[in-house]
């Protein structure tokens, strides 16, 4: 017999279409996360950090420069990112460097230190910068609220 749309189907069952449609449509439903990256040469502090990030309903990419980062976009093995998170104590980077992250378009937040770079995070246009000592929920609040997705 066959159904609307032009598929086979056997009375009693249920056509396989209708369920692929029903996913489909669940996940379209769906909103979209956030596509956060997190730029920081220390490997532990970028897990823990996308660790709560995920939890909190957000996809995470981790890198350990910004060259990487910036290369990776540019050779569509990753997406434009919602935002950045960059950490920049112990992280190598050219000023050239902070010139291509900043075409990318995704607000910045900076994490430094209180007394480091003080002059980087007076030069630049950053959208949240976040001195040391703070905690990764307040990493992850600032992020949120960039973003416009809060915690699930």
């Amino acid at each position: 017999m066959n159904s609307p749309g032009g598929m086979l189907s056997v009375p009693g069952t249920r056509p396989k279409g209708r369920l692929i449609t029903a996913l489909f449509w669940r996940l379209m439903a769906s909103p979209k996360q956030p596509l956060i990256w997190i730029i920081d040469s220390n490997h532990w502090e970028r897990v823990n950090l996308r660790a709560v990030l995920i939890e909190r309903g957000c996809e995470v990419e981790g890198f350990v420069s910004i060259f990487r980062a910036v290369v990776m976009l540019y050779r569509e093995i990753v997406e434009k990112p919602d935002a950045i998170v960059l950490e920049i104590k112990n992280l190598v980077y050219q000023s050239q460097e902070l010139d291509e992250l900043a075409r990318i378009g995704a607000p910045v937040v900076l994490l430094t230190g209180v007394y480091e770079s003080r002059k980087l995070a007076d030069e630049h246009k950053w959208a949240a910068v976040l001195r040391r000592p703070f905690t990764i929920g307040q990493v992850a609040r600032t992020v949120e609220r960039l973003v416009g997705h809060g915690p699930r």
